[in-house]
């Protein structure tokens, strides 16, 4: 009976360990793609973003692109080329 517990009690401990260290290259992925993609956020917000936002509305057909939507796209890209490049790693 006392083997059975300790089975289950290393069992235990593993699944544990193994949660842990799930856990912890998840957050330092995440940390990761947060980093890179600040950096290439930084990349814009200079006087050209007019000329992006004119060919965004040609691009979409629409004349309602306003500087918050062209910020959350700037944002979505950004993100989007750090977890490309994060899985290329």
């Amino acid at each position: 009976m006392n083997n059975l517990f300790r089975c289950i009690e290393n069992s235990h401990e593993q699944a544990y360990c193994k949660m842990m260290n799930t856990i912890e290259a998840q957050d330092a992925k995440e940390e990761w793609i947060e980093k890179r993609a600040e950096e290439l956020i930084k990349n814009f917000g200079n006087e050209n973003d007019w000329e992006i936002i004119e060919l965004l509305k040609i691009k979409l057909e629409s004349k309602s692109i306003d500087k918050e939507i062209y910020d959350q796209f700037i944002v979505d890209i950004c993100y989007s080329q750090a977890k490309a490049e994060y899985r290329k790693q």
